[in-house]
């Protein structure tokens, strides 16, 4: 979870990121945190898109 400062600094919003990996990807990419965020990024590592928004759908009924 990370509180974004767009505009000016100013906080503006909370942004959840959810990833899913495990020690594995820990160890291809000798990374973890948001540094292993970038690193499965740039490999072109992604969630399947449908999979992203199932996991959103059922987020918003949980926390709605």
């Amino acid at each position: 979870m990370c509180l974004w400062s767009h505009a000016g600094g100013t906080p503006g919003h909370i942004h959840f990121v959810v990833q899913p990996v495990g020690r594995a990807d820990m160890a291809r990419f000798d990374a973890f945190g948001p540094a292993l965020q970038v690193a499965m990024g740039e490999a072109g590592c992604f969630p399947d898109v449908g999979e992203v928004g199932r996991v959103c759908d059922r987020m918003r009924e949980v926390l709605g």
